[in-house]
C-alpha cells in the first residue's frame, strides 16, 4: 500500500524553490519506479505553488519519511508542514477496484 507525502510550503517561496528546483527534480528521479505520481499544490489562482504531493510505492514508511526528509525543499527551509500517510486506492477511471 503507498505512501502520500502532503507537503505544505511557508508562504513566498517561489524564489528559492527556483534557485533549487534542479535538486528537487533530482530528488524525485532518485526513486526510480516507486514515485507513482507527484507534483505542485496550487492556491485557487492556479498558479501560486503552495506546496506538493508525491505518491510513493513503499509498504516501509521509514523509506517514506527518508524520501521526504532528503527533499531538497525540506532542507532549504521551504516546507512548512509535512504529512505522511499510507494510502489506499478505492477508486481508478470511473470504477471502483476489488479490495
Amino acid at each position: 500500500m503507498p505512501y502520500l507525502i502532503y507537503a505544505r510550503d511557508f508562504d513566498n517561496m517561489d524564489a528559492q524553490r527556483e534557485q533549487i528546483r534542479e535538486a528537487h527534480r533530482e530528488h524525485l528521479r532518485s526513486i526510480g519506479d516507486k514515485l507513482l505520481a507527484s507534483g505542485a499544490l496550487l492556491d485557487d489562482d492556479g498558479t501560486t505553488v503552495i506546496g506538493g504531493i508525491s505518491l510513493i510505492d513503499t509498504e516501509d514508511r521509514a523509506e517514506a519519511e527518508k524520501f521526504a526528509n532528503d527533499d531538497p525543499y525540506g532542507k532549504a527551509g521551504i516546507r512548512k508542514e509535512t504529512l505522511i500517510l499510507k494510502w489506499r486506492q478505492r477508486w481508478w477511471n470511473g470504477n471502483f477496484l476489488k479490495s
